[in-house]
């Protein structure tokens, strides 16, 4: 029999199931950042969030899917999608918020760890390639209402001008571990900007 019970998190929007499912997400990004996504436990989630560990298992059966919706929560909050009128302008401030995500000690821990992890986790790997599908798609109408504005060519490709504004970033944090800090965030973006495709290019 199919079960048609709704999980916690999905009744009365700003009731109590709504506080507990962001305590949640909350604890689970804490827990990321202080431990790793190996040594990341559900009980130590829901201890950190003061509920039962059967709390969170009615709403994420397993870590990744709670990890899923812990990083998404997160990264909706932390690095929204900037309109400021202006195609430089955007990019320099969602590099910025970039920066500010993955470039503390926290971040960093958190951003490294699920890299690593989805290497060996099919249903991490799952997951995570579902959270970039739909923050590259998000991001995308920074250059859609550039393209509006006249900024970009019409023929524009989203999602590419995007990854190569966050790639540079993601390269020192993984890769070259360089420092990552505002100032590269705003050459990175000036690049990009001054790279993509015009009107009459």
């Amino acid at each position: 029999m199919t079960n048609t019970q709704p999980r916690v998190g999905e009744l009365r929007p700003g009731g109590r199931a709504a506080r507990v499912r962001a305590d949640v997400l909350k604890a689970a990004t804490a827990v990321l950042e202080d431990v790793g996504y190996d040594q990341m436990t559900i009980e130590d989630v829901a201890a950190r969030a003061g509920v039962h560990k059967t709390t969170v298992y009615r709403r994420w059966p397993t870590k990744a899917e709670l990890v899923a919706d812990a990083v998404s929560a997160h990264s909706a909050e932390v690095v929204p999608v900037p309109d400021s009128g202006s195609l430089l302008h955007d990019l320099q401030a969602f590099a910025r918020e970039i920066v500010a995500n993955i470039g503390s000690e926290g971040g960093a821990r958190r951003s490294r760890s699920l890299v690593a992890a989805a290497a060996t986790s099919d249903e991490l790997a799952a997951t995570m390639h579902m959270f970039w599908h739909e923050r590259l798609a998000n991001s995308a109408t920074i250059v859609e209402r550039a393209i509006e504005r006249g900024e970009l060519a019409p023929d524009s490709d989203p999602n590419l001008i995007i990854e190569t504004l966050i790639g540079p970033l993601w390269v020192r944090l993984l890769l070259t571990g360089e420092p990552i800090d505002e100032d590269l965030a705003d050459r990175v973006a000036e690049l990009v900007a001054n790279g993509a495709p015009g009107i009459g290019h």
